[in-house]
């Protein structure tokens, strides 16, 4: 009998250290539990399961440069790093690595990809056959699905933990990293041109939490000169002692659920993503969202956003402020963005990667 055996780092790599591998493992898990087995030693694969690698690192060693399943997948998000080195530069061994990533894909029956997009540019860059690369839209994890959450109808947390839930006025909110795709300087010139409170979730904003809302920035012990981090001390400086900024960091999915609920909007102005995950998360909520006028949101979110063009903070501040001045327009698009959520169902997830992967 054939097993899918799905690579399961996370005793070791605590998920989350490499890239997108915790979330994805989490959604493989709730969708396919009793179809599939996690493991983190590929010794323990043999030659009639099916493998799924369920993330790429092309500036790190290969996971395995051979054929070691009878059918062997692995699961690109995208590849800015490889499509902007100048601002995730490799160096050296990183460039190396890479080298060894792509010839270790024709070990791979399919690459698994997340949007039509990414596809492209995986052929582009990677050097890829069109017919080598299968897509399967992204879901997020059931309880922003769960029905109790819906607005009007019973929230899962109706008090928000601080500092959120000290908020007096209205908040945009932001879900994400701080990479240099993310384009954060030019959202935080946005918010100040609108004048208006954002939130900002995510681990990497833990380091800026402070009872006095005062940015702690260590100048002395990071780096900020390397490419991947001159965006964000940019940031850091474009937003310090700015109240209209609020840092709460890591929260919980219960906590993120009442937040998308509250929030005036979700707001995504990225350079270049793969899919854009907060945008459905938003949409699981009746949320609706900002998002970049670039192609993979356009392929994604369809007329069910407010787009803008992430490089003229003023117009992303304009598109913020349509939301928080007519309400009767938010709703309607938080609704359109809800019916849109559903093509990312578990459901349709978990249809489309088993009939990818066997």
């Amino acid at each position: 009998m054939t097993r899918i055996i799905i690579f399961d780092p996370s005793e070791q790599d605590k998920i989350g250290a490499f890239r997108g591998g915790g979330r994805v493992l989490q959604i493989f898990k709730e969708n396919l539990a009793g179809q599939a087995e996690f493991i983190s030693n590929l010794k323990n694969v043999s030659k009639n399961d099916t493998l799924i690698i369920p993330f790429w690192k092309p500036f790190e060693e290969p996971i395995t440069n051979k054929k070691i399943a009878h059918k062997q997948h692995v699961i690109i998000f995208d590849v800015i790093p490889v499509k902007f080195p100048e601002h995730f530069p490799p160096g050296i061994r990183g460039s190396i690595a890479l080298w060894k990533n792509k010839r270790a894909l024709k070990h791979y029956d399919k690459i698994i990809t997340i949007s039509e997009h990414s596809k492209r540019d995986i052929m582009k860059y990677l050097g890829i056959e069109n017919d080598k690369v299968d897509v399967v839209y992204p879901t997020t994890q059931k309880v922003f699905f769960d029905l109790k959450n819906e607005i009007g109808d019973l929230k899962i947390n109706s008090q928000i933990s601080p500092p959120a839930g000290g908020l007096k006025s209205p908040f945009a909110l932001y879900v994400g990293d701080a990479n240099w795709n993310k384009n954060l300087v030019n959202l935080a010139k946005a918010i100040k041109q609108a004048n208006m409170t954002c939130l900002f979730v995510g681990k990497e904003f833990e380091i800026l939490k402070s009872a006095n809302r005062r940015i702690q920035d260590d100048e002395k012990n990071t780096n900020y000169k390397h490419p991947e981090l001159e965006e964000f001390h940019q940031f850091i400086q474009e937003v310090r002692n700015d109240s209209r900024f609020v840092f709460p960091g890591y929260v919980s999915d219960e906590t993120l659920i009442s937040l998308y609920q509250s929030a005036v909007c979700n707001v995504l102005v990225s350079r270049d993503e793969g899919f854009g995950l907060s945008y459905l998360e938003a949409s699981t909520q009746k949320c609706p969202s900002v998002l970049s006028d670039i192609p993979v949101f356009h392929e994604v979110a369809e007329d069910t956003a407010i787009f803008a063009d992430p490089h003229d903070p003023a117009k992303i501040a304009e598109a913020i402020q349509k939301y928080f001045i007519d309400d009767s327009f938010r709703k309607k698009m938080g609704e359109k963005a809800y019916e849109r959520s559903k093509k990312f169902s578990p459901e349709e997830f978990r249809k489309q990667i088993t009939s990818k992967i066997l």
